[in-house]
């Protein structure tokens, strides 16, 4: 039960999902939480800090580095986990094993009921990939490249501009291309699992119909 709930919440999917979707997906959640945690304890430690300007007044630097950066990349992926694991905790409550009583007991129960649960794991797994699409959107609207070098025209907070090199630009970029690739990778493992998803749900909405169109004709004896 406890190994159930943990891949819930970190692969965002129900026990219906193909083993390979969601083994992958809870595996670059895990990857992607670690190294959010590695990388707030070195390069994104004082992102402010690591801006080395030519001018000595404070408020230029802050000025430069909020022009450069509305939201740091950092605090991006940081909110993009926030939303998959509340999206994943969600998913624990409505789609846990005790709602629909082990595989084969789902299987087996009312037609109406193996749909609803069916839509459910397929909305799960859509609103997982559209949560990834719409931060990897956001980010690479942003952040194309992390830049090494910010060169800020004269402002109100800074009439002088200023030119500002980043410490460590390099590294930062490889930790952005690294975890944004890790959600690249998610989404593309939620696209079989959504297909497998969308054929059961169909399957599911045709089946009673169709049941009634095979049953045979039973001639009355004369």
């Amino acid at each position: 039960m406890g190994t159930e709930v943990f891949l819930t919440v970190l692969s965002g999917t129900s026990g219906q999902a193909p083993r390979l979707c969601r083994t992958g997906l809870a595996l670059f959640a895990a990857v992607r939480l670690g190294s959010l945690a590695l990388g707030a304890r070195t390069l994104w430690r004082d992102e402010a800090g690591d801006l080395h300007c030519d001018t000595a007044a404070r408020g230029c630097l802050l000025a430069c580095f909020d022009d450069a950066f509305p939201v740091s990349p950092f605090n991006l992926f940081l909110l993009q986990m926030a939303s998959l694991l509340t999206h994943g905790t969600a998913c624990s409550c409505v789609l846990r094993p005790s709602s629909f009583q082990g595989r084969s007991g789902w299987r087996q129960g009312p037609p109406h009921g193996k749909r609803r649960l069916q839509q459910l794991h397929w909305l799960s797994l859509l609103a997982k990939a559209a949560l990834e699409g719409i931060f990897l959107a956001v980010f690479h609207g942003l952040y194309a490249r992390y830049p090494s070098r910010l060169h800020c025209p004269p402002s109100v907070s800074c009439p002088d501009g200023v030119l500002c090199t980043i410490e460590q630009a390099n590294w930062k970029d490889a930790f952005n291309l690294f975890v944004a690739g890790a959600s690249w990778a998610s989404v593309a493992l939620c696209l079989p699992g959504l297909y497998s998803a969308a054929s059961e749900t169909f399957h599911c909405a045709s089946g009673p119909g169709k049941g009634q169109l095979e049953r045979p004709l039973l001639m009355p004896d004369v």
